[in-house]
Parts: C-alpha cells; structure tokens; sequence
C-alpha cells in the first residue's frame, strides 16, 4: 500500500494495530501463548516497543526513546552518534520519510509469524533512500538478564545517519533547534513553534504587500468595488492563506501524535475555508452589481442575492461532510440520504423552480425589465417588478397581474418600450373632385414638409398616391418618429395631422368623407341619391 511522505508514525502504528487482519490474527493466537515480558519500558512485544518509542520521542525525552533502540555492533556513521541522537533522528525520519509500504505490528511476545523473516525479527515497513527501498526491522534481543525484549534492530539504526541525510531537516533549521531550548507544546517542538511563527508572518507580510500593490495598480481607492478588493485580500484571502501555509509547514516540519490529533478534529481549517468562499462569492457578487447598474439592468440585482445564498448553502454541505470524514465517519449512508431526500424536495418544488428558472431566463435574456410598456402573450401593460416567482404587470386599466414567470418566459413578448422609433402610418382621402394637379402638390407639400422635420427620420419616410378607392383619393404616408415615448409621439402626430391639413387646404381641395353614390332610373328621369 502507499503511504504519502508526510505520515506520522505514531498514527499509523495505532491504525495498523486496530486493522482486521491484526485482530484476526490475534484471535488466531493459540489460548496458551506466553506470558509477555515485564519490562521497564514496556518493549515485550514490536507493537509496544514501538508505540513506548513514539509516546517518549513525543515528549522529547530521546533519553528514554534511545531504550527501545538496539545500539550494540553498530556500524558506520551510527557508531559516532548517541543514543539520544539516533533515537530524535530516527523521530524524525518516521515522520518525514517516503513511506512504500507499512507492515502490520502484532502485540505478541513471538512476533509475527510467516513473513519470510527470522523469527526474532519483525518488518516495520519500508522506506526510499535515494530511490531503493529500505526495510526498517524490530529485533528480539536479550536483556541484561536474559529476558528477551522486542527493539529497533541494530541494522535498522545504523542506517539512521543514512537515511537522515534524506529526510533530516536543512541546516539551517538544524541552526534554531540548537540555539533554542527544548520543550515540547501540543506536539511540536518549541524551534518548530518558531519556524512556523516566522513562517506565518512572512506569508502574511506577503500577502498584504500583494494587496497594497494590487490596490495601487488597480487605481482610486475610493471606490466601493476596489475597497473590496483590497479588504478581501487583506483580512480573509490572508488569514486563509496563511493558515495553509502554516499546516504545510507544520507537516513538512512533523507533527506528534497530539498536533496530528488536533489537527484531525479541530474544524478550524475548513471553518476559514467556508470563510474565504462566501467572501469570495460576496465580492464577485458587489463587483457584478456595479456592473448591472452601469449597464443599466437594475433588475437582474433581484437574482443575485439568491444566486448567492443557494452557492453559500452548497459550499456549507460540502464543508459539513468534508468535515465528517475527516472525523472517521461513513458519509456514504448520509450522502444515500440527502440524494432520496432530495428526489422528494425537487418534487415537492417542482412548480416553484420552473418560476425560479423562469425568472433566470428573463434577467438572462432581458427581453423585458422593469418599466417597459409590453404585450405579454394578450396582457398589455408596463412591467412593475420582476421577482424570483411572478412578475407583475400594470394594465393600462390600472389593474395589476401577477404572471408566474414560467409562462411570462414562454409567451410571445411583444417589447414596446424597446422600439427605437415609433411608426406613424395615416391615409389622406382625399375627394374624387381633386385634380392631379392639386394631388402633386399635396405629394410635393407633404415631402418638403417631413424632410425638413427634426424628428422625422430620414432613412425610410415614403408618402404616395397609393390608390383609388370607391369613395376616395388614397395618399399614403409612412414616416418613422424619433422618439421612445408615446406621449411625445402623440405630440408628433398632433403636429404632422394639423400640417397635413394646412397642406390639403392650401392645394385648393379637401378630405372625402366616407359616402357612396347610388343612380336609380325610371320611366321618366333618372333620380340621383348620395349617401
């Protein structure tokens, strides 16, 4: 199995001995195995030998650590070093090692059986040095009095000084564990406490210095997004950032069983985590705001806080299980749970997210916002609010509808506010004792008229002698307003209607009112009625 780099021994020995396969060959020990030895220091057995080194390196008493290790015959570099020295090397190494492999450790007096070693000897697990694998051992030795205990074997530490070139710290964090005094807090030494003190600083310094210059690239601190920015990155994105840091250093410097413990329960570093991602969600959120203001599409701000609120809830679930497993707990039967519950809660509102996603469309594709005058399907009125449900709409008999935004979304809208120009498209009749020449100059009259008007456009207005009806002359006139609004379009034709007239009257002619004329013959004469 592979085990990353940075792994405690201490938790993994405690891990390998609660495993199935150890408590299934315990259970397989025959009911009259020896007695374990008494000892001093509890070294009867590989598992208590090694667990009674970890809890005295833990402590920083290498006195007592150097107990469990065999330092008879050694060899090498080994032969120079103290016992005190190997053992706190040998702390150092199950902690920052690259670890291949781990073998099971039994707490029994005879070792581990059938495991292709000698009898007195036991597998700890294997290591990398350099690209080859190294087997770390136990070894069965006799005590002074001829009792056998269980120790690191002498072979095993003679490659401490080996093996500590690889994974020892650099030298100049050698240079602060010297000038500082020994003492162990919450599982680090007191130099680690330090290294990771002035680490945290510096990193903060960092980061502040990173916002300072962002702040004055960006420009005017004035402004409320760009304070945002600056207090983002200064308070939340810092603190984060720094505390990471300070759990990567605290691994790579090691950690005792009780740091490891600790930072296996506390909440602490998934707590700033959910810290930092609403912070995040609420800058982008501001940001994006001021940009739907400047654009002019006030309306889609009604989404975002809900937008919002429903990824800080998802970030909460995933920081809430994320948590539970960290704690050891089966989050498959929780997850199983939420997936059930949520088929039923999506069921349950069904109707409700249609409008929701109704709602995302319409700030999405702004066929309409609030203000404009539309036709909504045969609704006509001008919208008064678009919410996350309905939208309301005021008819032009001051009535207010209130239409579920799934249908709003799926019916013809017909915008009426968003014409950029307003078509006027009237008729002249004019009579049938009109000349031509009186129609040429009304057409004449008329054309001078809408061409050196201002609020005419200029590109597509038409006026021609369209038709000859039953009852009338047909003078048809298409012209383009420049304007948005319809009062002031009601102005417009006020203007143009009354011209138009003064044009017709000044022609010498007149409008023909709708009549019919009908000849009846007699025997006599024929009688002649108009309508």
């Amino acid at each position: 199995m592979q085990i990353p780099r940075q792994f405690p021994l201490t938790i993994l020995l405690m891990s390998l001995a609660a495993s199935p396969v150890i408590a299934q060959e315990i259970a397989d020990e025959p009911a009259d195995m020896p007695d374990i030895a008494a000892d001093e220091f509890d070294r009867g057995t590989p598992m208590r030998s090694t667990n009674g080194f970890t809890r005295a390196a833990e402590k920083g008493d290498y006195e007592t650590a150097a107990e469990y290790l065999d330092l008879r015959n050694l060899r090498g570099d080994a032969t120079e070093l103290t016992g005190v020295q190997l053992a706190r090397r040998l702390f150092v190494i199950t902690k920052r090692a690259n670890w291949v492999d781990i073998d099971e450790l039994v707490d029994h007096p005879d070792g581990r059986r059938n495991d292709n070693l000698p009898d007195y000897r036991d597998s700890i697990g294997v290591v990398m040095d350099e690209g080859k694998e190294v087997r770390l051992l136990m070894q069965k030795v006799p005590r002074g009095d001829g009792v056998f205990i269980w120790k690191v074997s002498n072979a095993t530490v003679s490659l401490i000084p080996e093996l500590y070139e690889e994974y020892g710290y650099p030298e100049v964090v050698e240079d602060i564990r010297r000038k500082l005094p020994s003492g162990v807090l919450l599982g680090l030494e007191l130099f680690k406490w330090v290294i990771v003190l002035i680490v945290a600083v510096s990193i903060y310094a960092l980061v502040f210095l990173l916002a300072l210059i962002i702040r004055r690239m960006v420009g005017d601190s004035g402004t409320v997004s760009r304070r945002r920015v600056f207090r983002f990155l200064a308070v939340p994105f810092g603190i984060w950032v720094t505390l990471m840091t300070i759990h990567t250093t605290a691994t790579w410097l090691g950690r005792g069983e009780t740091a490891e413990e600790l930072q296996r329960v506390s909440p602490l570093t998934i707590l700033i985590t959910v810290w930092v991602a609403f912070a995040t969600i609420n800058l982008f959120r501001d940001i994006y705001s001021e940009h739907l203001q400047k654009i002019g599409r006030p309306g889609a701000l009604v989404l975002l806080q809900p937008a919002g609120n429903a990824v800080k809830l998802l970030v909460l679930i995933v920081a809430l299980l994320v948590y539970l497993d960290k704690l050891g707990i089966n989050i498959t039967t929780v997850l199983a749970g939420l997936g059930v519950g949520g088929i039923a809660v999506a069921l349950a509102l069904q109707k409700p997210l249609e409008d929701v996603f109704g709602a995302i469309t319409l700030y999405a594709q702004q066929p309409i916002k609030v203000g404009d005058f539309c036709r909504i399907g045969t609704t006509l009125g001008t919208i008064e609010s678009i919410g996350l449900r309905t939208t309301r709409i005021r008819t032009l008999k001051n009535t207010l509808i209130a239409a579920p935004n799934a249908r709003v979304a799926s019916e013809p809208i017909d915008n009426i506010s968003a014409r950029q120009r307003i078509l006027y498209w009237p008729k002249l009749r004019l009579g049938y004792d009109t000349t031509p020449e009186q129609i040429r100059s009304v057409l004449e009259g008329i054309r001078e008229m809408l061409a050196n008007h201002e609020r005419v456009s200029q590109d597509d207005y038409r006026v021609r002698f369209k038709e000859i009806s039953e009852d009338a002359l047909l003078i048809e006139v298409y012209v383009n307003l420049e304007t948005r609004a319809w009062t002031e379009y009601l102005e417009l034709v006020e203007e143009l209607n009354l011209r138009f007239l003064e044009i017709v009257a000044s022609a010498g002619t007149n409008l023909a009112l709708p009549a019919q004329t009908l000849h009846i013959e007699g025997d006599s004469e024929a009688v002649e009625l108009k309508d």
